[in-house]
């Protein structure tokens, strides 16, 4: 009994999620991973230290070409896979890609004239440019409600911080041995999302990862990455410098009432580092 005590002491303890507002589409996801992509996506990213408001996005007619498929799945991660092919005849260049042996055609951006855009400290209204994408940077913001609005429609999106680490994640899948590696953080709250995306020196430097790993799931303070998934992304190409950094977010994702297809998302930003076999430092 002492033991088991002194055991249960030792074993860290995340702490839980306050209570907070949420948007409506990742306010209603369940403790499920949820990998469905959107034909529309819009982002907003706060950088509290330049009180800068980044926005960024497009419409268009069908979701991202992606050359990974799912591989392998546990909890709310997940492999996927990319394996080369070709295609016969080749792809029109600019307007398909080669995706397992065919021809795919890339979706159609779309123009739903502007956007007004609000955030905590701020207003613009948003152009489509030539490409038909809408970008913008605006100063004086700061962590808070933000909203789109577009041809009536009213996206809104509350603001969060980024993931506060607890413990020094690198040191912990540094020195994982061959076990699986749970992440946890000090600030967790109701109604988000977190996902994080890890690739290796090829992914990091423009070119196709053959394995990345991917998770998504509701902000409960804790993600476990499988072992078997690390021992996947151990085996890639790890043969460059200047990668080992990567993303893990935390999301609010609004969308249109009964179509979540297009989607509007406060995004706090944060990453973890991991080069297997080097530190940091």
């Amino acid at each position: 009994m002492v033991l088991l005590v002194s055991l249960l002491a030792c074993t860290p303890v995340s702490p839980t999620p306050a209570p907070g507002p949420s948007a409506n589409y990742s306010g209603s996801l369940g403790p499920e991973p949820d990998f469905s992509l959107p034909h529309s996506s819009f982002q907003v990213w706060i950088y509290e230290a330049e009180s800068a408001a980044v926005f960024s996005g497009a419409f268009a007619d069908g979701p991202p070409l992606r050359l990974h498929t799912e591989s392998a799945r546990e909890g709310n991660c997940r492999i996927v896979t990319y394996t080369p092919t070709s295609c016969s005849p080749t792809c029109s260049v600019g307007t398909e890609l080669c995706v397992e042996g065919r021809c795919e055609a890339y979706p159609h951006r779309e123009d739903h004239g502007d956007i007004q855009w609000t955030f905590a400290g701020g207003a613009a209204t948003i152009h489509p440019d030539e490409t038909l994408s809408y970008s913008a940077t605006e100063s004086g913001a700061e962590v808070g409600e933000t909203s789109m609005e577009f041809e009536g429609t009213t996206l809104i999106a509350p603001g969060t911080e980024p993931l506060e680490p607890m413990g020094d994640w690198e040191s912990a899948l540094q020195n994982r041995g061959s076990g699986a590696v749970t992440l946890r953080w000090s600030n967790p709250t109701q109604g988000t999302r977190v996902r994080l995306r890890m690739t290796d020196c090829m992914g990091t430097h423009g070119g196709i990862a053959a394995n990345e790993l991917e998770c998504e799931g509701p902000d409960t303070g804790e993600l476990v990455l499988p072992a078997s998934m690390l021992d996947v992304m151990e085996g890639g190409a790890w043969d460059q410098g200047e990668c080992g950094g990567h993303t893990f977010d935390r999301v609010h994702i609004a969308t249109p009432e009964g179509e979540p297809l297009t989607r509007f998302e406060f995004v706090a930003g944060s990453s973890v580092y991991w080069f297997p076999g080097r530190s940091s430092m």
